[in-house]
């Protein structure tokens, strides 16, 4: 059994939306504080989860994955546009008017097959494009799922208003499967048989184009959001760009706004006259980005707040605190990539509890990375380039869910370069690469040729090299006794703890150190 809601009417906020009944019977406008509330997703780490047995805990861990979500002021600017474009294109589709009515015997006469060919720009067809894993759907449908009810029927009127309907492009790219999608929404939402009705064993989607308007005018849909608009590459036949132009030309005849999810890729796709639908639009489009590193304000960025608040979802029962090595290898392994970060720690954490350390430190991150993360080096290689090109070929490269939970704990995979994002000259590069040869570790290399070079910048490649075993040989700690047998205890940790400044590397314990302000630079009063 479908329950369909029925219609409860609101008083509008402004005079423009007064004797709408579509609008009226939407929740509220929210303000931006409200929005963060509704969209803030936080997991609950129980305390007496926290002494099950790791095979055990691994699942209470999963809630990682399916269950945080940290708003940012994207996801605000996004909520403020999917309201917008619902309460504009309801303006010119008042089911209480006798227009209404007309307006629906026009979309009968409409060829729309002919008129998509020649899609003029329209004021509410828009777009979210980012790359894959920076959360894009998520929060579309967060957002989506913030309307309470998708589906509302106003028993005045005899209506059934549809709120919102969310389609996914099929993975093949088929404009045709693409339509069938859009029926069999339809039907799941309110009990409808149009699937069964309009799609026939030789229907093509021109011939469905026409259909799919009349089910959209028949119930106000609020909005259309196509998502993984970049599986329509399939444009053999031309079916992609008729399809995209058709939604277009749905916006300008029938007011019903259009909202185009995907990857960077998707803009290919893209004709001259779509391309100018989404500059007309008069809500914006939004490129969705990862995280930025650093905050132009000098205040806590959105990607430190981000980490902050997924470190504190740990099931050890003496959590390992933030340290800033960490947060820089987070960095540098992720890009500022949401999807990469909650996977890394995931999996970073079911590691440290079936080892039975219940620590997280950079070796085991660096080392989860390199196993079972090594599907998306690619695209982080491309992303700390920073160079467009090699970025847009990686752009739709995602890692899914469901991979990420059933990994096991597999066998060595070679270590990729981690290379600094700060990287401007050839000199970097090469004294990096040379670093990496001659065995010092790819985590490191890239920040030990940076202080080499800021020490000695006049110096060649194999001065440098010798300028850096120099300073290896004066830092190496002389091997530890070997101590007899005892019961292990679990650690634990405090607030810039050297034991978690300290890796098996002497110059990447050095380092972190000197970063952390514990070592002096006596450099200036010699």
């Amino acid at each position: 059994m479908i329950n369909i809601h029925q219609a409860e009417y609101s008083e509008p906020e402004i005079v423009d939306y007064r004797g709408h009944p579509l609008i009226n019977a939407l929740p509220l406008i929210n303000s931006p504080q409200a929005t963060a509330k509704a969209l803030n997703r936080y997991p609950k780490v129980h305390s007496s989860e926290k002494s099950l047995p790791g095979y055990i805990r691994r699942h209470a861990m999963m809630r990682i994955l399916d269950e945080f979500l940290y708003p940012t002021k994207a996801h605000l600017q996004l909520e403020q546009m999917i309201s917008g474009m619902i309460r504009r294109g309801y303006l010119g589709r008042n089911i209480a008017t006798a227009d209404y009515q007309r307006n629906l015997q026009d979309v009968d006469i409409v060829d729309f097959s002919v008129v998509s060919r020649n899609a003029g720009s329209a004021a509410l067809a828009s777009s979210v494009i980012g790359c894959s894993g920076t959360g894009k759907t998520t929060a579309i449908e967060a957002i989506l799922d913030s309307y309470q009810h998708q589906a509302i029927y106003h028993p005045k009127y005899q209506h059934m208003q549809l709120v919102w309907l969310k389609v996914d492009c099929p993975h093949d790219g088929s404009a045709k499967s693409l339509c069938i999608h859009f029926f069999r929404a339809v039907d799941d939402v309110i009990g409808s048989d149009y699937e069964e009705r309009y799609v026939k064993i030789k229907s093509s989607a021109e011939s469905m184009l026409g259909d799919i308007a009349r089910v959209s005018a028949l119930h106000s849909i609020g909005i259309l959001v196509i998502d993984e608009i970049q599986h329509l590459q399939a444009a053999r036949s031309g079916g992609a760009s008729k399809l995209l132009n058709f939604f277009v030309t749905l916006t300008n005849v029938i007011k019903v706004p259009v909202l185009f999810v995907g990857t960077p890729n998707a803009l290919g796709l893209f004709s001259p006259t779509m391309r100018s639908a989404r500059r007309a639009s008069q809500l914006g489009s939004l490129n969705w980005n990862r995280f930025e590193h650093l905050s132009n304000d000098g205040a806590e960025s959105e990607w430190e707040l981000f980490l902050q608040r997924m470190w504190k979802l740990q099931w050890f029962e003496n959590p390992t605190p933030l340290t800033e090595p960490m947060k820089v290898l987070f960095w540098e392994l992720t890009q500022g990539v949401a999807h990469v970060a909650v996977s890394l720690f995931y999996l970073s954490q079911t590691r440290a509890v079936m080892a039975k350390s219940e620590v997280l430190d950079q070796k085991l991150v660096l080392d989860v990375f390199n196993k079972e993360l090594s599907i998306i080096h690619p695209m982080i290689k491309a992303l700390q380039s920073g160079r467009k090109k090699e970025i847009l070929d990686y752009a739709d490269l995602d890692l899914p869910t469901d991979i990420i939970r059933i990994k096991g704990l597999g066998g060595e995979i070679s270590k990729v370069e981690v290379s600094s994002n700060d990287i401007a000259s050839d000199k970097l590069t090469e004294l990096t690469e040379l670093l990496i040869r001659v065995g010092i570790g790819a985590d490191i290399a890239p920040l030990t040729a940076k202080q080499a070079l800021e020490e000695k910048p006049e110096e060649d490649l194999f001065g440098l090299v010798a300028h850096i075993k120099s300073l290896s040989e004066m830092h190496r700690q002389p091997a530890k006794p070997v101590r007899s047998k005892v019961e292990k205890l679990k650690p634990v940790y405090v607030e810039n703890d050297l034991r978690l400044l300290r890796t098996d590397t002497p110059m990447s314990t050095y380092k972190n150190m000197k970063r952390a302000g514990m070592i002096l630079d006596i450099t200036p009063y010699l």
